[in-house]
């Protein structure tokens, strides 16, 4: 869906007539608009781009906790203000790199409930020292995220604002491996997967870290950035990723950066390998994070900056817009 830009901008057109007084501009929807030549100097005509035809609605966000047991999963719900908090819409769950919080998923849930669709960004138990859900951090593993992502999912199909049929993850980093596992686990109960720079290679750093004293306390870490506990990296020794992934066969879409030194792309090349319905995007340039808020405390490394959701979220919208069409469409 594409639309032409007009702009009013340097020198007047010699194609203008020089008795016209003023130019009407008809849209293909709206009402005409009426520009005074005097206050023209060029009419220029631009290529199309990927902009919506639609304007962006306006976004409400209420906290909203889930539950997994007897702990609460804090989060974030996303939706067009505009629509009824009972009106069930395709929704997107949105999961966190390692470190991180549902904030670092703000640009995103923020993109999708201005574009017509629900959106909810939560933290995991123990998922960092700022998380506000339950659980301590030396009691988080992959698969106790696995857990908080399966209880989300299970509780939001229960929101009466949520199409049960069209519930989505997307994942970044950490966040994208447990996606993916836990989509192996809910085979039906997911309409599609997007992943970010999914960490498939954890069991891999943690067996170079292990050389080096490992990620665990009183191990060195990623550069003394990043330490995992033994629980976790017990957890993750020795598993083979790629034996535990592929059976999801719903559409998915993985975004990754073609310099990220986190995660080199060749595990996402791989992953698209394995999966019978994938599709792999290369952001030229970027490393471990499309913006600022999901670099993390990998920041100072990547220069603590990143730019690059201008093209990261129309490839989103438009995946959803191809395994979700909203009712405007």
């Amino acid at each position: 869906m594409t639309r032409k830009s007009l702009i009013i901008s340097v020198a007047v057109a010699s194609a203008l007539s020089a008795a016209a007084q003023s130019i009407v501009v008809y849209p293909v929807s709206g009402d005409p608009i009426t520009y005074k030549m005097a206050d023209i100097s060029h009419i220029e005509f631009l290529p199309a781009t990927d902009e919506p035809d639609t304007p962006e609605q306006e976004v409400a966000v209420t906290e909203l906790y889930c539950h997994k047991g007897d702990s609460q999963i804090y989060g974030k719900l996303y939706r067009p203000a505009a629509v009824a908090a009972t009106e069930a819409l395709p929704t997107v769950i949105l999961a966190h790199s390692a470190s991180l919080t549902a904030d670092a998923m703000d640009a995103y849930a923020t993109a999708l409930a201005a574009d017509g669709y629900c959106a909810y960004a939560f933290d995991f138990c123990g998922g960092s020292d700022d998380s506000r859900s339950d659980g301590a951090t030396a009691d988080m593993t992959v698969f106790t995220e696995v857990d908080d992502l399966k209880a989300v999912i299970a509780e939001l199909k229960t929101n009466a604002g949520v199409d049960a049929s069209k519930v989505f993850v997307l994942g970044s980093s950490q966040g994208g491996l447990v996606a993916a596992l836990t989509a192996e686990d809910t085979l039906t109960e997911l309409a599609g997967l997007i992943l970010f720079y999914p960490a498939f290679n954890i069991p891999d750093l943690i067996a170079l870290m292990d050389q080096y004293g490992g990620f665990g306390t009183g191990g060195t870490g990623m550069g003394g950035m990043m330490s995992y506990s033994e629980a976790f990296c017990d957890a993750m020794r020795g598993y083979d990723v790629y034996a535990n992934i592929g059976g999801f066969a719903r559409p998915v879409i993985i975004v990754h950066g073609s310099n990220d030194f986190i995660v080199k792309i060749s595990y996402s090349e791989k992953a698209v390998e394995t999966y019978p319905d994938a599709t792999l995007y290369t952001i030229e340039g970027a490393n471990h994070g499309f913006n600022a808020d999901n670099l993390g405390s990998y920041g100072s490394l990547l220069g603590g900056a990143a730019d690059y959701d201008a093209q990261v979220i129309p490839i989103v919208l438009n995946y959803m817009h191809a395994q979700a069409p909203l009712a405007a469409e």
